[in-house]
């Protein structure tokens, strides 16, 4: 009985012991495994990256702007090189450095130096040494065959190549490290140009690396949407060398400037200045990454004018036209505060033409007064102000232009508004509006986005060719063209804007920079813009230009630095778009260029690429 109780005493402790060791045993094998995982650990399953959709300009396939490239990164394990067994089937063992050469002849490496870093000895990041990038199918076949090659651990990678560098920043945008658009088109589209994974299931070795020959699965990607731009890449790239020259030689601080299809409102250019490099967008400044042609709102000055003429004349036919008379007298008492004309001197009285040429405050002050706010502000909706014009670009702005039925015009604002002050406007609404004056009244959508197409052919999207409403009639539009004409002539404020052989309509806009808060104006700082429709009995394009000035300069009027970069931009684009000249005589008589434009000429050659 005593033997009994003795073992019964040993033997209990003892299997108390056994549970509590076996119950903490599971208890770190549950803290350290996944219990979900059933899969042995070199099984995986991984997404298959997309590559991102390629961006063409008007041209199409023979003219890519961005795409992305695939390739692989190719890493050394010189442990698994070694102790792997690399044969084919009825084969001996390949040697290791057979091997060795099989990797150094498809990376085109030196033998010698793959040698060495194979037999160094092991150190910190020894089993994981780079060898290389490659986009090369054939490299990849070679590299991921267990048969021939063993310890090179394979990455799939794709590249975005932006082809033309800086040029067409803003449309184009960027891509982040993941590939997600971060900017212009990039971002617009980036679900369309991103496609859909695929994904891979397999094998890895004890290092981590995939074993190609041993998928299980595999499902190839569905590569993105291309998109198609209407750009014209020539027409870009003189826009964007006019636009830095146009900024360097007048002395401005930033500038942009937009060409445009006159019947369509397709973007053929677009450029703002200061740009970036798409590569490096991450590490760019936002005065650098502002798109100021669509996302910048200002105050457009006297270019507005034309705006408020067109109102009077398609509102009011029977009492305005080109001939009505105005008093040219700044001290009229039928009219509060009126804006003053500069000191220029005019005659008692003005026709609407000539206060359009000669671009009187006091004249298109008094016709905006005695239209008043809500004709005024209706005819401004009309020509789209006040509202985004839906172009594919993120971040564009809306523009300012109070309400009249919310907001009180005061007295001052009812001429001032007429003049292009107390509203804000952005450059792309503003081309769009000379655009309808040239399409004979007719508002058409600004794109810069012809369709988007997918992989299998089909398409997602496509500009919306219907117009965006009538602004003023057909009558009303060639009237306007007509009495713009005088502006790029001599007595025009901007006869350094005309063109040999072509007729162009078009308007300067001198504008003061207002003080955030509405504090008044930064004393000598000036936006200077000319906006211009060629030819104008015909009307092909429209182009804006506007340069912003952060310190006084002679040149900060529209009509002698904006203007003059107009016409070389102009020039160019009826150039490349093969459009004949409306005014042939002036070819014929044309006299040798006076000196002003001499120097003009000569001082552009400094800032013309090497490779034009």
């Amino acid at each position: 009985m005593a033997m009994r109780g003795e073992t019964w005493r040993f033997w209990t402790p003892v299997l108390l012991l056994l549970l509590m060791a076996a119950y903490a045993g599971q208890k770190l094998v549950r803290a350290h495994v996944d219990p979900k995982v059933t899969a042995p650990t070199y099984d995986f399953e991984r997404e298959l990256p997309a590559r991102r959709g390629t961006i063409y300009s008007a041209y199409g396939e023979r003219y890519p702007l961005a795409k992305s490239v695939p390739f692989w990164e190719y890493a050394l394990d010189p442990l698994a090189l070694t102790n792997a067994v690399v044969r084919r089937r009825g084969e001996p063992r390949r040697p290791k450095y057979a091997i060795v050469k099989t990797i150094a002849d498809a990376l085109g490496m030196d033998y010698r130096k793959l040698k060495g870093m194979v037999d160094a000895p092991p150190r910190r990041g020894w089993r994981n040494q780079p060898l290389g990038l490659s986009s090369d199918p054939e490299v990849h076949r070679i590299l991921a065959d267990s048969s021939l090659v063993a310890g090179v651990a394979i990455h799939d990678r794709q590249v975005r190549q932006y082809l033309h560098g800086r040029r067409l920043a803003h449309v184009l945008g960027s891509v982040n490290a993941g590939h997600v658009g971060s900017a212009g088109v990039e971002q617009r589209f980036n679900r369309e140009l991103s496609g859909t994974p695929g994904m891979v299931r397999g094998r890895k070795d004890a290092r981590g690396f995939e074993l190609y020959d041993k998928r299980t699965i595999s499902i190839d990607p569905v590569p993105g949407a291309d998109v198609y731009l209407t750009i014209d890449h020539n027409i870009q790239f003189e826009a964007e060398n006019a636009l830095k020259w146009g900024v360097g030689e007048f002395g401005a601080g930033t500038g942009w400037c937009i060409v445009m299809d006159a019947r369509t409102a397709a973007v053929l250019a677009m450029a703002s200045l200061p740009d970036f490099e798409p590569l490096t967008y991450g590490r760019t400044t936002e005065d650098e990454q502002l798109n100021r042609a669509i996302a910048f709102n200002y105050e457009p000055g006297s270019v507005m004018k034309v705006i408020t003429a067109a109102t009077a004349i398609d509102t009011l036919p029977g009492k305005y036209g080109p001939g009505t008379v105005f008093r040219t007298n700044r001290d009229d008492p039928n009219y509060f505060k009126l804006p003053s004309d500069a000191g220029h001197t005019w005659p008692a009285t003005m026709t609407l033409r000539d206060a359009i040429v000669h671009s009187s405050n006091i004249v298109i002050g008094k016709l905006a007064y005695d239209l008043g706010p809500k004709t005024v502000f209706a005819g401004m909706k009309r020509f789209g102000f006040g509202e985004k014009t839906g172009i594919e670009l993120p971040g564009e702005q809306y523009g300012i232009v109070p309400n009249p039925n919310k907001r009180m015009w005061d007295k001052a604002s009812r001429s001032r508004a007429g003049i292009g002050q107390f509203v804000a406007v952005t450059a792309i609404q503003l081309a769009a509006a000379f655009q309808a004056i040239a399409n004979d009244g007719v508002r058409m959508r600004p794109h810069v986005v012809e369709k988007v197409v997918a992989h299998d052919g089909s398409e997602l999207y496509r500009w919306d060719s219907s117009p965006a409403g009538r602004a003023v009639s057909a009558t009303t539009a060639r009237t306007l063209r007509d009495m713009m004409l005088g502006v790029a002539a001599p007595g025009g404020t901007a006869r350094r804007a005309a063109i040999r052989g072509y007729s162009v309509a078009g308007k300067t806009g001198t504008a003061q920079k207002s003080i955030p808060g509405g504090r008044g104006y930064y004393p000598g700082q000036y936006r200077a813009t000319f906006c211009g429709i060629v030819p104008a009995t015909d009307p092909r394009i429209v182009v804006l230009v506007t340069l912003d000035f952060d310190r006084y300069t002679k040149f900060h009027q529209g009509g002698n630095s904006s203007g003059v970069v107009f016409r070389r931009i102009a020039t160019a684009a009826l150039r490349f778009l093969s459009v004949m000249p409306d005014r042939p005589e002036e070819l014929q008589d044309a006299e040798e260029e006076d000196e002003y434009d001499r120097i003009v000429e000569e001082r552009a050659e400094k800032y013309a690429p090497a490779d034009r």
